[in-house]
């Protein structure tokens, strides 16, 4: 566990259950966000994706694909 992990532990340990709640979700928060942001600097790159293309030409040409039919399965 790192340092910070550990500092965090003992704050949220030192808390009532309903204020320790919301530190996670706001940690929660956070780490959803980070996520975002990595989308969104990968999504603003000039960079082509070939195999990426090639595979949704393919997908495209083989057109709409049929709702799921439960009773098949």
């Amino acid at each position: 566990m790192s340092v910070v992990s550990q500092e965090l532990a003992v704050i949220v340990d030192a808390l009532p259950e309903e204020k320790a709640r919301q530190v996670v979700d706001f940690a929660r928060f956070l780490q959803q966000q980070a996520g975002d942001h990595e989308w969104e600097r990968i999504l603003a790159e000039r960079r082509t994706y070939p195999k990426l293309e090639k595979f949704a030409a393919a997908a495209l040409r083989e057109g709409a694909a049929e709702p799921l039919d439960p009773s098949k399965l």
